[in-house]
């Protein structure tokens, strides 16, 4: 029949076709996300919804309540990604120094845009760890915010694929003590946040002639382990504890597909500074 040999032909380039509207759709929706976790007025508006949903206050509330009680004018952002936090609390009415290091080429280029809008912000494409050394960190394919130094977890993968790991990366780390000369800021003003994916307790062990000095500590812990060899959070409240660092408030963070809590954002304070 007439027609007939041109029927696989018809159907691939349709297919081909189908395929890179699908394609281009999903890169799109990537990087309205990536815009979207950037815009202050998006992350107010999904923060209200989450408030409304859960009937939960803001955790910004409280860290930046205590920013003001403690008289902190740095924040210093390690594991930034694309800066939210650092909007976040700039939302939030903070106006004080904030740096960011983020390790990873790509979402580092990213947080150089963000920070260009909010200043007084620095940002350096730096890891932060133990010592200082130079290693392979693995990308994450959700826009980097599981990118870790450590091998992911199955119950990561399971209950977030989307996090896989696409790529690897070879950085530059450094410590929090050392950063903090560098830098010149006394760490009796500042606030340390960790959101670096498993790799806690190495960066606490970087910062061991600074935490006993750093008023607030906020940072990303998990109760069931995400990568291997990650610290869990009972030794890491411990390490902190070591420091003179109480839990001042908890925060509710993801869950397992069938509602399991994994991970929790902490709030310590110095002891001297809770009288």
């Amino acid at each position: 029949m007439e027609g007939f040999s041109d029927f696989p032909s018809i159907h691939s380039t349709i297919a081909a076709r189908a395929w890179n509207i699908f394609w281009n759709w999903g890169q799109t929706l990537m990087g309205v996300k990536t815009r979207l976790r950037r815009n202050p007025l998006a992350r107010s508006a999904r923060e209200s919804l989450s408030r409304i949903i859960s009937g939960v206050d803001s955790p910004f509330t409280s860290i930046v309540r205590n920013l003001k009680e403690s008289n902190i004018s740095s924040v210093l952002d390690v594991g930034a990604n694309v800066g939210q936090f650092g909007i976040d609390i700039r939302r939030y009415g903070f106006q004080g120094q904030i740096v960011s290091y983020e390790p990873v080429s790509e979402t580092f280029g990213l947080l150089s845009q963000t920070i260009s809008r909010h200043q007084p912000w620095k940002a350096f494409q730096l890891g932060l760890g133990a010592e200082e050394s130079v290693r392979s960190i693995n990308i994450s394919g959700n826009d980097g915010l599981s990118s870790s130094f450590l091998k992911m977890g199955s119950t990561h993968l399971e209950n977030f694929p989307g996090s896989a790991i696409v790529a690897q990366q070879t950085i530059s780390i450094s410590t929090i003590d050392k950063e903090l000369e560098i830098l010149g800021i006394r760490p009796q003003e500042l606030l340390l946040k960790l959101d670096v994916q498993g790799f806690e307790a190495e960066v606490l062990k970087g910062a061991s002639q600074s935490l006993s000095k750093i008023p607030l500590c906020y940072l990303e812990v998990s109760i069931t382990p995400l990568y291997e060899g990650e610290i869990t959070f009972l030794p890491i409240l411990m390490e902190l504890s070591k420091y003179g660092h109480e839990v001042v408030d908890v925060f509710r963070g993801i869950k397992t597909k069938k509602g399991q809590l994994l991970q929790l954002d902490i709030l310590t304070k110095l002891k001297n500074d809770l009288m």
